[in-house]
């Protein structure tokens, strides 16, 4: 009975101490599951990934990319390709001072929009990376190659609101980016360019054109690179049109050809930076909201692009979009399910 009673003292006694050690953390628990959300790659990280994957790429060595997951996707001017394949990967490209970097560290996500010597030849190109825990998701390149000289002074060095730092106190939260993101877009659905959150000397550059806000005594209505001139009235017109601002061209319902603009894609959010990139894609399927009875139908095809917005004091005050990737009516982004029409 002595032996007994004594075992039951320690026994107890061994499950008080462990309980007291527990609770004052004076042994090594394993921690409670934090349900915070939180990411172990930055801002700086996301951005390193992304160069370490342009390298690889530049050296033409698909084993140095950063890791990549075992289900990873890759698609190239929407196109679904194993990582290693498509003209990036497989033509000698190389690089220039021209990048834009839209990093979203709550998604996971970076974009890069840059300027590339492909094969010898100007070529703008966008890729996105999706991260996940280390390693890469997602991969989305886009390029074009058709690139004129006359584009290259804009795709020098990039306007420095879209690189820039934007002090804490500045700063629009993320929804109210989103949002502003979107109205973009729901003004040219609308064509109605008072939908827009746009500032009034907002800035369109279009794979390398200004097409929007130019002054006097001319510039370009379109990307391209040709320079309208007032010696005949259509000059005339196209001059008046580049010297709008970006809510007055809308007005005019010359974007009415746009079917629609879905899915927007409105991805990746750059708290620091305050900018938006977004991959949408314009499906115009041959109709307009200004065509009358018996008008000959317009153009039919797809095109896809990135475009990257620049929000101060809640407006958009610079749009970046390209490269321009045209596709036949129907096709889809490569990305979303009955996309393309």
């Amino acid at each position: 009975m002595e032996y007994r009673r004594f075992s039951r003292f320690w026994y107890f006694s061994i499950v008080l101490l462990i309980t007291g050690l527990l609770s004052s953390n004076l042994l090594c628990a394993e921690p409670e599951w934090d349900k915070v959300d939180k990411r172990e790659c930055d801002r700086a990280c996301l951005v390193a990934i992304m160069d370490g994957y342009m390298n690889a790429i530049f050296k033409k060595d698909v084993n140095s990319t950063p890791p990549l997951s075992m289900d990873v996707r890759m698609t190239e001017n929407t196109g679904v390709m194993d990582v290693g394949e498509g003209v990036l990967w497989r033509t000698k490209s190389e690089p220039t001072g021209f990048k834009i970097y839209v990093a979203d560290t709550v998604t996971g996500q970076v974009a890069l929009q840059t300027r590339l010597i492909i094969g010898g030849r100007n070529a703008l190109v966008a890729v996105r990376l999706k991260i996940d825990r280390g390693k890469i998701q997602e991969i989305e390149q886009l390029y074009d190659r058709d690139i004129n000289d006359a584009a290259i002074p804009l795709l020098t060095t990039p306007v420095p609101i879209l690189t820039e730092d934007v002090p804490v106190k500045k700063r629009s939260s993320r929804d109210m980016l989103n949002r502003i993101a979107n109205t973009y877009f729901d003004a040219l659905e609308g064509d109605n360019g008072r939908i827009g959150a746009f500032a009034d000397e907002c800035v369109r550059h279009e794979n390398g054109y200004q097409t929007v806000n130019n002054q006097p005594p001319g510039g370009r209505m379109m990307p391209a690179p040709f320079m309208p001139t007032a010696d005949t009235e259509q000059g005339k017109e196209m001059l008046r049109f580049s010297m709008l601002t970006c809510e007055e061209q809308i007005n005019e319902k010359t974007f009415a050809h746009m079917k629609r603009i879905r899915p927007r894609r409105v991805l990746i959010i750059d708290e620091e930076k305050q900018i938006v990139g977004t991959f949408p894609l314009f499906v115009h399927d041959g109709t307009s909201r200004t065509a009358k009875p018996g008008d000959p139908p317009g153009m039919m095809l797809n095109l896809v692009t990135m475009e990257t917005f620049s929000v101060r004091d809640g407006l958009i005050q610079h749009v970046e979009a390209a490269p321009f990737v045209t596709l036949p009516y129907g096709l889809g982004n490569g990305w979303t399910m009955d996309s393309g029409r």
